[in-house]
């Protein structure tokens, strides 16, 4: 059963500050212990339980309500962009997260976007690693690979070694001796799991590769011969309502009919990924990593495992500079608010204002961002609809588009919080964990331009 119980200094002074030690015992919820200096609230006219109305409507709420300039400033606070010349002439960049710490990651130099899974321990060590197997595997034992087919064997490589690697530090953790903090540490990018999105462009073949683990996703931006945008996928969501998919789980697991359901894989979105050691180890090691560190729940039916592979699906199309050719690589999270067109459509129109060879300075983030709406601000607002019902901005139309940023990726991150409706876009990005989570998945994303070399 509940119970609370406040313990507090009852003799209350009238002015000056006082300490409070509060204990609250709820069930089902930790222990909390608060200690604070506060200042008494002319508390002396009224009733216990008077003063405590009136204080929190006074204060609340605890989140309170942003301005639009500070979420200006959250937008714009991860973003970055680089004329890089050359083959590539300028790369912009984002991040904007739903958990704290973030855990979709984005690798610039390799262009790589790390999208964590149940946790974020995968996704650092793919920033952290990953970049020297594509390097090892890329380089060869005696020359530079160049040829298309050696590439895409020494993606698919580098992606399965890291993979490889990484389940079997975990597993000799989880079967040897180890301390808990030692172990902890070597079986976190097992227990949780990662997508990974890599492109590289070969100049001399005009080609761009795609190495895609998971749902992140990367699209090409092209014109046409009547000068309007294209979308032209470079990935495929590896998902289990992707059909290639389903055919190749279910060949390789025939009896299995319950595998997937509702679109996931024993209740995961995805079909391939990094780590998620409950998709790939047996019965037996998860079983012991539950009994000795802590490890997660089985998922049942666990018959046949491993049921994921790291192994990515590589895509390779030609390029062409000269229809101003762009790539847009994405976590999950903005694509389950815009399509691959609309995103598209939105750098190409964001293009005919902005120079894509030459890099933005460093956004100038208002050095004290306002907490609080003021009462001019209060005023200045349109007053709320009656029974407003709020949706993701999965929907968003041309009468939402706004052009008010400097960076392509910072633009694309504001329309998928909902564009050009400042209610939707303040309220959508300033959510704050656990609710942002479900509002927002984690933004993570680069815009590169493709060009000839000078």
């Amino acid at each position: 059963m509940s119970q609370s119980s406040l313990v507090r200094n009852e003799k209350r002074p009238s002015r000056g500050a006082f300490g409070i030690l509060a204990t609250l015992l709820v069930s089902g919820f930790a222990v909390s212990h608060i200690m604070f200096i506060a200042k008494p609230l002319a508390l002396e006219s009224r009733g216990p339980h008077e003063d405590q109305a009136w204080a929190y409507q006074k204060y609340a709420p605890v989140n309170p309500p942003r301005s639009l300039v500070h979420v200006d400033d959250m937008l714009r606070w991860e973003e970055g962009s680089s004329a890089i010349g050359g083959s590539v002439l300028r790369a912009d960049h984002v991040q904007v997260p739903s958990n704290s710490p973030p855990e979709d990651l984005l690798m610039q130099t390799t262009a790589t976007d790390d999208d964590g899974l149940l946790g974020l321990e995968t996704a650092l060590a793919l920033k952290k690693y990953l970049i020297h197997y594509l390097i090892h595997e890329l380089k060869g034992d005696t020359a530079e690979i160049t040829s298309s087919e050696e590439v895409d064997r020494a993606l698919k490589r580098a992606f399965l070694n890291m993979d490889r690697d990484m389940m079997d530090v975990a597993t000799r953790a989880v079967e040897g001796p180890r301390f808990l903090t030692d172990a902890l540490a070597e079986v976190g990018p097992a227990y949780s799991g990662s997508c990974a999105l890599v492109s590289y462009y070969n100049e001399e073949l005009r080609e761009v590769k795609v190495a895609c683990t998971g749902d992140s996703r990367a699209v090409l931006g092209r014109r046409n011969d009547a000068g309007d945008w294209e979308a032209i996928p470079l990935s495929f969501d590896q998902t289990g309502f992707n059909k290639s998919e389903v055919a190749r789980l279910q060949a390789e697991h025939p009896n299995e009919p319950d595998m997937i359901r509702k679109g996931r894989l024993l209740g995961l979105a995805v079909t391939r990924a990094f780590g998620d050691g409950r998709w790939k180890w047996s019965r037996e090691t998860q079983e012991k990593a539950k009994e000795r560190f802590f490890g997660p729940e089985l998922r049942e039916p666990l018959l046949t495992p491993p049921y994921l592979t790291a192994e990515p699906v590589v895509t390779t199309t030609g390029i062409d500079p000269d229809r101003g050719d762009f790539i847009i690589m994405a976590s999950d999270g903005l694509w389950d608010c815009l399509t691959n067109e609309q995103a598209v459509d939105l750098v190409g129109r964001w293009m005919k204002t902005h120079d894509v060879t030459k890099a933005v300075s460093p956004p100038n983030l208002a050095k004290s961002v306002p907490d609080v709406l003021k009462p001019p601000d209060l005023f200045r607002r349109m007053k709320p609809v009656p029974d407003m019902k709020y949706r993701k901005p999965n929907d968003i139309t041309e009468k939402d588009y706004v052009f008010v940023d400097e960076n392509a990726a910072t633009h694309l991150a504001r329309h998928a919080l909902g564009g050009g409706n400042e209610d939707l876009v303040t309220g959508m990005a300033t959510a704050v964990p656990p609710l942002a989570r479900k509002l927002r998945y984690a933004l993570a994303f680069l815009t590169a331009w493709l060009g000839a070399q000078f």
